[in-house]
């Protein structure tokens, strides 16, 4: 999922979206005035309900974007509330004034940045080859060559073109049809966000593991929010407060321990 999607531009109706507390509301309120949340207000984050990034255990609600935006909030002084809904709706809603930012694992890429503004980083994305038991490919330099499977609609294979030689891309409709490639012969890897592997190697009908796992410094994850909101700013100072005071390391280990560090917080002094 990072989900390093395309968002489709367009008005899509939200006919109502899942808020933490286990009930089903109804159609968000106008978002909260720009200033409020710096002011003891409520601060709405749109999140997509995936693991790692939000989600529930044993009714726990658990996620690495979920803690980053609960410190931002209360770094803020403001009372987060996060709606849950389908990532396609997120920018939508926020273009709508439904949320007031969107903290789910969204890649900042030029596109995006024509419409929405972007915080500073507070991830960046990370990208894996899954292969399967056996498999020659063991570091960068093996992908060269090979057939490598991409979820169609991703810029993955964007991706692919920019940083690897002479790789042919077999296009799948989702995560288990770019399993099925690798199944049936027709790929050698499978190429995708490091964060959003575990499920797909569980449930695979062939044992795969993560061969390759490496940061994108060039595709940093920000929170989302409107163009010329002036929360961004203040968002912007308590994110470097949180890796400064070491608090983004320390939920970073505790969700992406097995990550290398991003040369990207490296500089910021993580």
């Amino acid at each position: 999922m990072n989900h390093i999607k395309f968002v489709i531009a367009g008005a899509l109706a939200l006919l109502g979206v899942l808020v933490i507390g286990g009930y089903y509301a109804d159609p968000a309120p106008e978002a909260t005035d720009q200033e409020s949340a710096a002011t003891g207000g409520t601060l709405r984050i749109g999140v997509d309900g995936t693991e790692p990034a939000f989600y529930k255990v044993d009714g726990v609600t658990k996620g690495f974007d979920y803690e980053m935006a609960l410190g931002v909030a209360e770094g803020m002084g403001a009372k987060p509330e996060f709606v849950v809904m389908e990532f396609s709706d997120l920018f939508p809603a926020l273009e709508a004034g439904e949320i007031d930012m969107i903290g789910a694992q969204v890649t900042e890429t030029p596109e995006r940045k024509q419409d929405f503004d972007f915080t500073a980083p507070y991830f960046v994305t990370y990208l894996s080859f899954l292969t399967p038991e056996g498999s020659t490919i063991k570091n960068r330099d093996d992908i060269n060559g090979k057939n490598v499977a991409v979820v169609e609609g991703t810029i993955h294979e964007r991706y692919l073109a920019e940083q690897y030689k002479n790789v042919h891309v077999v296009k799948a409709k989702d995560e288990d049809g770019a399993v099925k490639a690798i199944e049936t012969g027709k790929a050698d890897a499978f190429f995708y966000d490091a964060p959003y592997t575990t499920p797909i190697i569980e449930r695979a009908p062939i044992k795969l593991k993560e061969s390759i796992v490496y940061p994108a410094d060039d595709a940093p994850i920000g929170f989302v929010m409107q163009q010329g909101d002036k929360r961004k700013k203040q968002v912007d100072e308590v994110l470097e407060q949180m890796i400064l005071d070491g608090d983004w390391l320390r939920i970073k280990k505790a969700y992406f321990k097995e990550y290398p560090l991003s040369d990207v917080f490296k500089d910021k002094g993580a």
